[in-house]
């Protein structure tokens, strides 16, 4: 056999010179394992021609080539098909080792496959799934049975990402991995955002084999970020929007801030840049260089002492504006501590009250001229004088006579002698409840400082009681002419007036 084998080979060696050279390589291998019975020659080629599938086809290829050029040798056919089939056996072998060892290889731990919180899918180059962990099944919903065999994104991906993710799949399937994320539709119709980690499944002969996915739900993280996204973004409009300025400053001799709000050009004449350190270098100003030197230490001793007791403080103090001006500010803050109890920055809130502040100013202002007015004319109507004649005025006192009122009688009463020229004062205490000393002081000592100016006091309107306090309290009225009444008192000072006058006169 071996003979025939022999013989074969040497006539097929004939006919190399009339073959191609792109088919001579495997004539050549296949007379080899002919005469040596030995197909491994034919194996040789085939390796270093590519992929196993190709070898099948030109092992089959060479089979039909060899069997035409001894087509007049048909005892030849035998021979070259059973070499040619050996050959063929041997690729299988190899093909399967290659295929145990890949999968030795790459075969993952299979308690993590089904215990990884992750969703774990495989899929072939048709996008067929082949396998489904646990998670899977949990994230999506369909069991593995349910899911196994049918395509990756006819089952998992909604109509409004098809496009998208089947450029993604392409791509896999090309040979080039990408991590995505794109939304899922689950077992029960929901929408879910799913973070996949991609990676490229290879054959042996480094065809693609299909990908291998990683995935988990995010829509919680998803939401999560949007709403603090959506927070941010309100609370970045809301402090560009303050009428003021929303701070925090490190807990240093300076106060050397790290965040200022846009609010701060508008208040101080200073953009908030101005007051922030910038690539390693100090700000160009300190908030603490603004503020007026005589109100510096008790802003200083305000923040101190309540950053000692752990509370807010509150403080009003001026600054010098960029434009030089001086403006007021209003600051609440509070400290942020450490887990050790320590100070290590200041927060707070600063707003202009310069408008505020001089409201209140000109409105103290006007209430004092207010209560000046009132008190000025609360002496008028609490010791008014009342002219009678020429000569002659009376001054009629009602209600209760302390010591300030005590004072304007006086003052009011010499005011009134000197301005009208009065040579007889009335004072009439009909209308004053009660005559203690005080008051009997104030008469006798307000009829001396009449008597200085050259004017006589008459005092009337004293009733029974008035007059048994009067003598109970030993007081020497002996100078001072008294009267029943404030029209006895009008009468006779009248009547005096009329004697004084000159003859000529009264017969006019």
């Amino acid at each position: 056999m071996i003979a025939d084998h022999l013989a074969i080979a040497n006539t097929l060696r004939t006919w190399f010179p009339n073959v191609p050279s792109p088919d001579r390589p495997l004539l050549v291998a296949l007379a080899d394992a002919l005469s040596t019975n030995n197909p491994s020659h034919l194996l040789a080629v085939i390796r270093s021609e590519g992929s196993i599938a190709a070898g099948f086809q030109r092992l089959d290829a060479t089979r039909r080539q060899a069997t035409k050029l001894l087509s007049d040798q048909p005892a030849a056919a035998g021979p070259i098909a059973d070499i040619i089939a050996a050959a063929q056996q041997m690729l299988i072998a190899k093909e399967e080792a290659l295929l145990r060892r890949e999968h030795m290889l790459n075969q993952r731990p299979e308690q993590s496959f089904l215990t990884s919180p992750l969703a774990i899918i495989e899929a072939n180059e048709y996008g067929i799934i082949t396998r489904w962990n646990p998670a899977a099944e949990r994230i999506f919903g369909w069991s593995a049975n349910e899911a196994i065999g049918k395509n990756a994104i006819e089952l998992l991906v909604p109509d409004v990402t098809r496009e998208h993710v089947e450029a993604m799949v392409n791509a896999l399937l090309s040979g080039q991995a990408a991590n995505t994320r794109n939304a899922n539709i689950t077992k029960d119709g929901r929408i879910i955002i799913c973070q996949w980690y991609n990676a490229v499944l290879h054959h042996p002969d480094g065809r693609v084999a299909g990908w291998i996915s990683q995935t988990e739900d995010i829509t919680d993280q998803i939401r999560a970020e949007e709403a603090l996204r959506e927070s941010q973004r309100r609370l970045d409009s809301l402090i560009r929007h303050l009428p003021g300025i929303a701070y925090r400053v490190r807990n240093d001799a300076k106060w050397t801030a790290e965040f200022m709000s846009e609010g701060t050009l508008a208040i101080t004449g200073y953009p908030a840049s101005d007051f922030l350190p910038s690539e390693g270098q100090m700000p160009r100003l300190s908030f603490g260089d603004l503020i007026l030197p005589e109100d510096a230490a008790a802003i200083r001793e305000s923040v101190h002492t309540a950053l000692a007791q752990r509370r807010q403080f509150e403080i009003t103090y001026r600054i010098r504006h960029a434009n030089g001006g001086i403006r007021w500010l209003w600051e609440r803050g509070a400290g942020v501590f450490d887990d050790d109890g320590n100070a290590i920055a200041i927060e707070g809130f600063i707003t202009d009250v310069t408008a505020e502040r001089q409201a209140a100013e000109e409105w103290q202002a006007l209430n004092e001229r207010i209560i000046a007015a009132q008190q000025a004319a609360l002496r008028e109507l609490s010791t008014p004088i009342v002219p009678i004649s020429q000569g002659v005025i009376a001054m009629p006192l009602i209600g209760s006579i302390d010591s300030m009122r005590a004072q304007q009688i006086i003052e009011t009463l010499l005011e009134g002698v000197n301005t009208t020229g009065a040579h007889i004062v009335i004072l009439d205490v009909t209308g004053v409840p009660v005559v203690d000393t005080q008051v009997a002081n104030t008469l006798l000592r307000s009829a001396q400082a009449v008597r200085l100016l050259g004017a006589e006091v008459l005092l009337t309107g004293i009733r029974p009681e008035v007059a048994q306090t009067i003598v109970g309290l030993g007081l020497d009225l002996s100078h001072i002419r008294t009267m029943a009444s404030l029209q006895d008192g009008i009468l006779y000072a009248l009547g005096r007036q009329e004697k004084a006058r000159p003859r000529s006169q009264r017969m006019v």
